[in-house]
C-alpha cells in the first residue's frame, strides 16, 4: 500500500486534514489533524477517517490501521 494513496483518500474526505502516515506494506499508523475534529468524539473521528479507507481494507490491500485523530490545538498540547 502506498502511504500517498492513504493521504489523498482521507484528504477527499477531511479536505482540511494533515495526513501522517507511518508504516509499510499493509499495516499503517496514522496521525491525521483537522480542525473539523472539533467537538466530535473521538470514536466519531475515527470513523471519518475509516471510511474513505473501507474498500481498501475490505479487498485486503490494507490490513490493520492505527488512528490518532487530533484537532491542531489538541496536536500542540
Amino acid at each position: 500500500m502506498n502511504p500517498n494513496a492513504l493521504i489523498q483518500l482521507i484528504q477527499a474526505a477531511i479536505p482540511d486534514a494533515q495526513v501522517t502516515p507511518s508504516g509499510e506494506g499493509c499495516s499503517f499508523n496514522l496521525t491525521v489533524v483537522s480542525a473539523s475534529f472539533a467537538g466530535e468524539p473521538l470514536i466519531r473521528r475515527h470513523r471519518r477517517v475509516m471510511a474513505p479507507l473501507n474498500d481498501l481494507i475490505a479487498s485486503g490491500a490494507l490490513h490493520a490501521v492505527t488512528i490518532k485523530a487530533h484537532t491542531p490545538e489538541e496536536s500542540r498540547g
